[in-house]
C-alpha cells in the first residue's frame, strides 16, 4: 500500500479492524455491531463497514497490514490494537476457536 492510500484517521482504521475482527467466525452479531457502535459514530461504521464490504479476506488484511507502520510501529501500539481486537472477540460472549487463532496470527504478524 502506498502512502497516498494510507487516508483512513486512526479511528477509521480501528474501526476497520473491528470489523474485521468481528467477522472471523463468519457471524457478524447484534453485540458485535453494538460494540463497535457505541465506540465510533454512526458515519464512521457505515464508511468502514462499506471499506470492508469491498474487500475479501486476503485484501481486508493486506489492507489492515498496509497500515503497520502508520499506527503499530511499536510494540505499545501493537499491544492496543491486539486489546481492542480481543475485546470486539469477547462482544458477543463467545471467544472461538477460530478467534483464537486470529489472534495468534495477529500477534506474529504484527
Amino acid at each position: 500500500m502506498s502512502e497516498e492510500e494510507l487516508k483512513w484517521s486512526y479511528h477509521e482504521f480501528l474501526t476497520f479492524v473491528m470489523i474485521y475482527a468481528s467477522h472471523v467466525d463468519m457471524e457478524f452479531s447484534d453485540e458485535e455491531m453494538s460494540n463497535i457502535k457505541s465506540r465510533v459514530d454512526q458515519d464512521v461504521f457505515d464508511k468502514m463497514y462499506t471499506e470492508f464490504d469491498k474487500r475479501n479476506d486476503f485484501e481486508a488484511l493486506q489492507t489492515i497490514l498496509g497500515y503497520k507502520k502508520l499506527y503499530f510501529p511499536n510494540d505499545e501500539s501493537k499491544n492496543e490494537i491486539l486489546k481492542t481486537i480481543k475485546l470486539q472477540f469477547f462482544a458477543d460472549g463467545d471467544y472461538s476457536p477460530m478467534e483464537r487463532e486470529l489472534m495468534h496470527f495477529f500477534e506474529k504478524l504484527m
